[in-house]
């Protein structure tokens, strides 16, 4: 209530009204200066600071906020006036005071949705980029870019049931108007729901090697929201929707390591003396280990027989290369020098054999041998 000398007077009433109002623009104006001065000086000294973004975030609503109280204020004043001047004037108080309400939201939902957008992009500059995982990069921004959406429509819901319209009828048309856009969008969002178990799952990195199930393989661009970017060894680009990779059986070579098992077999005359086939093969395999760049060093061959073939005693052998690309020249320079190493020592590796036995009417003849050539013609 203002006192009666004001009520009374129609000078005095909007005098004090507008005094008011000045008084709180002042304080805005001081605020302003304030936050000024404080920014100035803390981005100087820590510009990326959290404290630093969060001033730089409140000092805007914050100084509105108080200019907006001064004006409510000398609404109110005015409102309250007796003088049969500013009777036109009477029931406005009401009004003002939900508009003061809704202005409050708005306030609120603005600097919520500023702060917000600071906190995150001080966390995609500050904390992200040194994070191991790029989970927080891919996650972020399209947060970054609905909340807002969803923070300013909360604050219009509020503002509207503030005012006393009822949102019942609003959220039921929004409830069918959003069933009918998913069923519009569903490839879509079924692509969307699945990068997002894609990027939060995580086993999937860019650079990795994968093979789908009866599909393409080669090394992976990019996982986003929608699809899956994949180089393949043609070096062509192959897009992949989400939905698909989801429910796909996925291969990925470089998962736990990158590191892949090489295994090459091969096989010995049933002649060949298989200690000193076994020791030869561990040399050419240490060999291969030790010189060439794409073998693991610290893992030893391994080496074993493995069955007793239709034309040669069947063995294997074991060492790993450090990713998919090295498993090919590892096995190319481990084959080339068992070969190598064979040939010069004398041990056989028989064609395909077979055994045939003829009879004739007066008894068998002597077993025949029969080697088959390389492509298996006789």
């Amino acid at each position: 209530m203002t006192p009666d000398f004001i009520s009374e007077s129609i000078l005095w009433g909007p005098l004090y009204a507008l005094g008011v109002f000045a008084v709180l623009v002042l304080v805005a104006a001081i605020a302003q200066a304030m936050f000024q001065l404080i920014l100035r000086r803390r981005m100087r000294s820590a510009p990326d600071a959290l404290n630093t973004q969060i001033l730089s975030a409140v000092r805007g609503p914050t100084v509105l906020f108080i200019v907006l109280l001064g004006l409510f204020l000398g609404i109110l004043v005015l409102t309250s006036l007796t003088n049969p001047t500013f009777d036109v004037l009477d029931g406005w108080d009401t009004w003002v005071r939900k508009a003061w309400v809704v202005v409050i939201i708005a306030e609120v939902s603005y600097l919520a949705s500023h702060l917000t957008q600071f906190l995150l992009g001080w966390y995609l500059r500050a904390i992200a980029a040194r994070t191991t995982t790029d989970l927080d990069a891919k996650l972020l921004p399209p947060i970054r870019r609905v909340l807002p959406l969803t923070i300013y429509f909360v604050g219009a819901l509020v503002a509207l049931d503030n005012l006393d319209i009822s949102i019942s009828p609003l959220l039921a048309g929004l409830g069918i108007g959003g069933l009918a856009v998913a069923l519009a969008v569903q490839p879509t969002l079924s692509n969307f729901f699945a990068g997002t178990y894609l990027v939060t799952e995580g086993e999937l990195k860019e650079g990795d090697f994968i093979e789908l199930e009866s599909g393409p393989s080669g090394y992976i661009v990019d996982v986003g929201w929608r699809s899956t970017k994949i180089r393949s060894r043609h070096n062509n680009l192959i897009i992949v929707p989400n939905s698909h990779m989801a429910s796909s059986i996925v291969t990925n070579y470089f998962s736990p390591s990158p590191a892949m098992n090489v295994i090459v077999t091969c096989g010995v005359s049933y002649d060949a003396d298989l200690e000193r086939v076994e020791n030869l093969v561990m040399q050419v395999a240490q060999q291969v280990i030790d010189e060439s760049p794409n073998a693991v060093k610290e893992n030893p061959p391994y080496f074993g027989f493995s069955e007793f073939g239709d034309s040669n005693i069947d063995f294997w052998v074991f060492l790993q290369a450090r990713d998919r690309w090295g498993t090919f020249t590892v096995t190319n320079d481990l084959i080339k020098r068992i070969h190598a190493r064979f040939k010069e020592e004398d041990i056989e590796i028989n064609y395909p054999m077979r055994k045939l036995v003829a009879s004739t009417s007066n008894g068998r003849l002597p077993l025949l041998e029969a080697q088959e050539p390389p492509g298996g013609e006789s």
